[in-house]
């Protein structure tokens, strides 16, 4: 067993998060994990039922009286985004120490490219989240991204995998598990006090933003590219722009995409640009209440971008390619110089 402080810090119940797309290699990881370090396992099955699971996570958790805290096993519909701000919160009875995302590393990739929604509980389908969109932020939130199952991938599959989850997810440890019975490698420090680093900042497209991006496992097919441009997308080009990304023949195979966009159509709003696979989100994030102060530069104001910042990882990227054709689906010199009058009058004559 894994020897490890049993005090019980002020700050709460101790919990490990265990979260991953495939339930099966889930449950097994976090049965033993809980084992291993004689703490309470808190199961999906018993998550199952709540409309908030976390909250439900933080209540059970409330109640552990294991010294060593808990191992909760998170249900593939939480966002580990939500899952880390809420139980990182002052008023949570919980103390997250990490999160460790278990991939079976024969369906890696494939579990990014998945197609079908989740829906809450007690949901409509207009709720609906697209399962690829959350299981993403297992991978970009976790501390520790566990392979599993990876002994029959070939080997040069294994190190682009392996250097794809870390261009994704550049602050987590990434391990490789052969047997449940020596997890030791695959734990993150412990105790964690104050506990788990829960900022949003964790992502490799954010990193990418930020000019920050910093990769220690490469491999020749994974690609990182930023692309940065002052205009907004003209609607129609980008719409067209967004399908020729899910095409794997077009470019290469993108497998996320993310970051801040314009679109002339309405260009006082900035929006999140959130792609997986072969699912796309876009959706707003700020509103300028002056448009005509993005084009003045004396103005003080201080936008998440007055045009795209946009971050792309993927397999076998053509970046050329991808660059022309996100450069086409901005305005032009006269659309641009035309101004936001003229962008809102040329929507108007394409509906």
């Amino acid at each position: 067993m894994i020897s490890q402080d049993n005090a019980r810090p002020s700050a709460g119940v101790p919990v490990l998060a265990v979260v991953g797309t495939r339930p099966d290699a889930r449950l097994e990881y976090a049965t033993e994990l809980a084992r291993t370090l004689d703490r309470q396992l808190v199961t999906s099955f018993q998550l199952r039922a709540a409309e908030e699971p976390v909250s439900e996570a933080s209540r059970l958790t409330a109640r552990v009286e294991t010294p060593a805290g808990a191992v909760v096993e998170i249900p593939d519909r939480v966002s580990t985004a939500d899952l880390a701000a809420e139980l990182s919160s002052t008023a949570s009875a919980a103390r997250l120490e990490g999160v460790i995302c278990v991939v079976d590393a024969a369906h890696g990739v494939q579990d990014l490219f998945r197609e079908d929604y989740l829906v809450p509980r007690s949901g409509h389908p207009s709720t609906a989240t697209a399962r690829s969109l959350v299981s993403i932020t297992h991978v970009e939130y976790a501390s520790v991204i566990v392979l599993v199952n990876w002994e029959d991938v070939p080997t040069d599959e294994l190190r682009t995998l392996l250097a794809l989850v870390h261009h994704l997810s550049p602050l987590a440890r990434v391990r490789l598990l052969e047997d449940l019975a020596d997890m030791e490698d695959t734990l993150p420090d412990l105790p964690a006090i104050p506990g788990y680093d829960a900022h949003l900042d964790r992502p490799g497209w954010v990193k990418l933003l930020a000019q920050g991006f910093e990769t220690f496992i490469h491999d020749d097919r994974v690609t990182a590219l930023h692309y940065d441009c002052a205009r907004p997308f003209h609607p129609v080009r980008m719409h067209e722009l967004v399908h020729e990304l899910m095409s794997p023949e077009r470019f290469g195979t993108v497998v996320r995409s993310a970051g801040y966009c314009r679109v002339a159509s309405s260009a006082n709003v900035t929006g999140h640009w959130n792609h997986v696979g072969k699912v796309m989100a876009l959706s707003p994030v700020s509103l300028d209440d002056d448009l005509e102060l993005l084009l003045d530069p004396w103005a003080d104001t201080d936008p998440l971008t007055v045009g795209q910042s946009l971050a792309f990882i993927g397999l076998d990227l053509d970046r050329e390619g991808l660059i022309s054709a996100l450069d086409r689906a901005v305005l032009t010199d006269e659309e641009f110089l035309a101004g936001p009058s003229a962008w809102a009058e040329q929507v108007k004559r394409l509906r």
